[in-house]
């Protein structure tokens, strides 16, 4: 059976994914774990990024003022421990009604408005040690945002202006401590 364009930016995602998740994971096991006062559990961190990732895709989708089947599938199937819509199927939001598309818009916006737990922990560790943790996170973050921008054949995929403003928080947040992300 031949696979979609969608099903193969969704396997190249899910590779970029996976290299955020083993960053997540690596840098709590070899240094937040250690510490009992730490707040937050390994699942933590990463159920916080799925919300951020899924919040970026939804603000993405939204900008064609529409949600496709493909696109809501991707958003679907790229994340794997968190929701930004506690057990919501985003394939079930495909072609929905325009009220339904701005309450999620609303909810992925609220989310967008807040640097994820292990983007701040990234870049503590940068602070200290200068070793790109959080540059390498926020560019796996990037490629997927843009290879869900590549399901659509009419993208305009020379503006990366709507990828940026989905990350500002982040952007905003590396500047006002110092970190290079670029």
């Amino acid at each position: 059976m031949e696979r979609s364009r969608a099903d193969i930016l969704l396997e190249k995602s899910k590779i970029n994914y996976n290299a955020v998740i083993k960053t997540v994971c690596n840098m709590y096991d070899g240094i937040f774990s250690k510490d009992p006062n730490f707040a937050y559990g390994r699942k933590d961190l990463l159920i916080d990024y799925d919300s951020y990732l899924q919040a970026i895709l939804i603000k993405l989708c939204y900008i064609n003022d529409k949600f496709t089947a493909d696109t809501m599938k991707f958003i679907e199937n790229v994340a794997d421990f968190g929701k930004l819509i506690d057990g919501a199927d985003f394939t079930l939001f495909a072609d929905c009604a325009k009220e339904m598309r701005d309450v999620v818009l609303e909810k992925a916006e609220d989310r967008l408005k807040e640097v994820p737990v292990c983007f701040k922990l990234a870049g503590a560790v940068d602070k200290s040690k200068n070793l790109g943790v959080m540059k390498s996170m926020l560019d796996s973050t990037v490629k997927i945002a843009f290879n869900l921008k590549f399901i659509d054949e009419n993208a305009n995929l020379k503006d990366n202006s709507d990828v940026v403003n989905s990350l500002k928080s982040i952007y905003v947040f590396a500047k006002a401590n110092a970190i290079n992300v670029k």
